[in-house]
């Protein structure tokens, strides 16, 4: 019987060892996910950066965007992490990716006009990808900086 008890209370304490991982990572993913909102769809995002992402251009005030990002998404990962190493990498990881993506969509809309028009399909599809890249950074960046 007590081999049985000590097995229960040992199985017991790693269950509620990975529910707090688990809690954790997610908490971090509504969070970074939340910053992602504040960049993207309020007054964080100002018409100097909104007409820039129109067309890909021109770079500066897709690069403050892409810096406004990574900077709220560092503030919230300092109490998760500390600013271990891999905080500045993160920050660097969300930089450059949010950069990138936001200046190949905006590429695009240039390179196809009709990709403006929210009634074309197309429209939507670019846009979705567009996001479903950048949710794909935000979970690698939350499987890098919780990874044991």
């Amino acid at each position: 019987i007590y081999f049985r008890w000590s097995l229960v209370r040992t199985l017991s304490t790693i269950y509620k060892q990975k529910i707090k991982i688990i809690m954790n990572q997610v908490s971090l993913l509504l969070l970074l996910f939340f910053c992602h909102f504040l960049a993207d769809y309020t007054w964080l995002s100002t018409s100097w950066m909104l007409n820039a992402k129109r067309l890909g251009k021109p770079l500066p005030p897709i690069l403050f965007h892409a810096w406004v990002h990574a900077t709220l998404m560092f503030i919230v990962l300092i109490p998760f992490i500390g600013f271990k190493s891999n905080i500045w990498w993160l920050f660097l990881f969300q930089f450059i990716t949010h950069f990138l993506i936001d200046v190949w969509k905006g590429r695009m809309n240039g390179w196809f006009p009709s990709l403006q028009n929210p009634a074309n399909k197309w429209h939507w599809v670019i846009f979705g990808f567009d996001q479903y890249l950048h949710a794909a950074v935000i979970i690698g960046m939350v499987y890098i900086a919780t990874k044991q």
